[in-house]
């Protein structure tokens, strides 16, 4: 019991230190519009909107979710205004949002007291990203949203979030039956190195959405396989893709060998494979089941190749 929540909050803790590494460059990239849509007592949640320049008056659109370890704040980041700006000249419209660090500033006391935060930061992360969903539904006309194609995208932590708001609304948990409308279907999600949080197992209630995930087989902070203790369980990509196989769901999953969390910022390195699996399994709604495997003998290495539970406790 110990080692699993050891390992557990490990691969939480030791993601905090995560950052994406670009500079805070403050003039390129800028969102067109920033809207405040939700107040908590000491925390505004805002959107960031990308549009694209044409005048249709309908367009695909993508929820992303920046990566941090549920600490840090990354929506503003350059590479995340970056990529969102990508995103918005190739035709989307694309929300960028922060959310609840529910990890920040928060001190564990003993092995046991760890879990419990953990699962309230996912919740906390997945429950705003709930909140975007449901606004850019309510106000899909004026955002020119087309409110079936709707896509969740995230890395690190922000991939959690954006797998378990699927997983949750699948399984119909009271948190997706508060904000998402009935019979309401994300289009599809692409997560770059995340995990799902169940204390119930891993089981698809309703069909999940088309879902791309890149994951590093070596990576030690978010699991690429599963760490499990009866039937709680932080669910990694490898694990999520062989209930998708067992049941025939649409996916892809690229698997890269040898690599650690460097995967949770390969958007652009990957972004011509994210817009195939768009453009074909989202919007084309072709049913592929595609498993891939990338080596690259020659890569450079990174610290993120080797960083551990260990590291946490020198």
């Amino acid at each position: 019991m110990k080692r699993f929540l050891t390992l557990f909050v490990a691969s939480f803790l030791t993601l905090c230190a995560f950052a994406q590494e670009a500079p805070l460059d403050s003039a390129a990239f800028q969102p067109d519009e920033s809207i405040a849509f939700f107040q908590y007592d000491t925390l505004s949640l805002e959107m960031d909107l990308y549009f694209p320049a044409d005048d249709a008056d309908q367009h695909r659109c993508i929820i992303y979710s920046y990566g941090g370890g549920f600490v840090e704040d990354n929506q503003r980041h350059f590479e995340t205004r970056r990529l969102c700006r990508q995103f918005a000249d190739d035709g989307f419209v694309v929300v960028a949002t922060n959310y609840r660090l529910g990890l920040r500033g928060v001190r564990f006391k003993g092995v046991g007291g760890m879990v419990k935060p953990l699962e309230s930061a996912i919740q906390m992360a997945a429950e705003d990203v709930f909140k975007v969903t449901r606004y850019v539904l309510d106000y899909a006309a004026e955002l020119t949203v087309d409110p079936t194609q709707v896509i969740l995208m995230g890395s690190s932590a922000g991939a959690i979030a954006s797998l378990q708001c699927d997983f949750e609304r699948c399984s119909h948990s009271p948190l997706a039956e508060q904000y998402l409308p009935d019979g309401f279907r994300y289009a599809g999600v692409v997560a770059f190195s995340g995990a799902i949080f169940s204390r119930k197992g891993l089981k698809y209630t309703d069909t999940p959405a088309p879902t791309f995930f890149l994951h590093g087989t070596a990576d030690r902070l978010v699991p690429y396989k599963q760490i499990k203790l009866f039937n709680i369980g932080f669910y990694g990509s490898d694990r999520i893709v062989q209930q998708f196989k067992k049941n025939h769901y649409a996916h892809k999953i690229l698997r890269f060998t040898g690599e650690g969390h460097t995967v949770a910022v390969r958007y652009f390195a990957n972004y011509d494979e994210v817009r195939w699996f768009i453009d074909n399994l989202v919007t084309g709604g072709r049913h592929y089941e595609i498993d891939e495997t990338f080596f690259d003998p020659d890569r450079e290495r990174s610290s993120w190749d080797t960083a551990d539970a260990g590291s946490l406790y020198k």
